[in-house]
């Protein structure tokens, strides 16, 4: 290994365990293929943006091996227990995911379809199509991994321009005073299926500018379960897209009660975060 790149190695990891994160701005598909030695790849998926229980939609895509892009950019430690990688988008959009997914499922990172067609996607969700993916598109290699059918569009981040290594120490921030197991489960779901788009004490996506507990502290519960249920019912037309419904119908109602749970345990706290909402 040359000299520079020993060096930038140990820079990385002086400031992974120092607690702050390693940043890595990403460059054209040529330069990254070339500065990097990776190799492309062709790999064919259930497309999650464009499907639904009742209709797959399949896609092959030109991408580079995540696990391999990320040894080059951050060595061995982007494996460790607890880091986690988080991509950052063009419109604020934030995806945080564990190195324990990242080793357990195969990602790619794609730049371009393999059929030469437009680098787009048709979200159904959102009833919008032609979608730009570029620069990057982070994908999962999901056929026949029901798991990764299942759990929809998350963690499919697209218009990627930079890619962090962090250590998973954001969820201490994210507890409520009292912590029950319900709370903590609710903690996990939001973390999940909500802070993609939305923060919580800093922590999150930057789409959406106000605080979730904030914007909560405008819902009854009730309400605030309908709005995760169908938010296009309630405001026709909000960007906002339904909680994951690749879920079994028993398992997504699960989460939402969960989350609206989780977000009523931040509103009660003291002082209340409430106060002249």
């Amino acid at each position: 290994m040359k000299t520079y790149s020993r060096l930038v190695l140990f820079a990385l990891f002086a400031r992974f365990i120092s607690g702050t994160s390693a940043a890595q701005d990403l460059p054209a598909a040529a330069d990254l293929i070339s500065n990097y030695k990776l190799h492309e790849r062709s790999i064919k998926v259930v497309e999650p943006h464009q499907t639904s229980k009742s209709r797959y939609s399949y896609v092959e895509y030109a991408a580079v091996p995540m696990d391999e892009l990320l040894f080059r950019m951050f060595g061995n430690e982007w494996q460790s227990a607890d880091s986690q990688i988080v991509f950052f988008a063009k419109d604020g959009y934030r995806s945080a995911i564990s190195s324990a997914k990242l080793t357990k499922y195969r990602a790619y990172l794609a730049f371009a379809r393999s059929d030469t067609q437009a680098f787009t996607v048709d979200n159904i969700e959102h009833d919008q199509k032609g979608i730009e993916l570029g620069p990057y598109y982070l994908i999962w290699a999901n056929l026949g991994v029901e798991e990764l059918i299942t759990h929809g569009a998350y963690d499919w981040p697209y218009q990627v321009t930079r890619i962090e290594l962090q250590r998973k120490n954001s969820q201490d921030k994210l507890r409520p005073q009292n912590t029950s197991e319900a709370t903590r489960i609710g903690m996990l779901d939001t973390e999940k299926y909500c802070l993609n788009c939305h923060s919580i004490r800093g922590i999150g996506g930057q789409k959406y500018p106000l605080d979730l507990i904030e914007a909560s502290c405008r819902w009854q519960e009730n309400a605030l379960k309908e709005w995760i249920e169908a938010p296009s019912v309630i405001k026709p037309g909000t960007v906002m897209p339904a909680l994951n419904r690749m879920l079994a119908s028993e398992e997504r109602e699960q989460a939402i009660t969960h989350i609206v749970n989780y977000l009523s345990a931040l509103k009660n706290e003291q002082p209340s975060p409430c106060a002249n909402k």
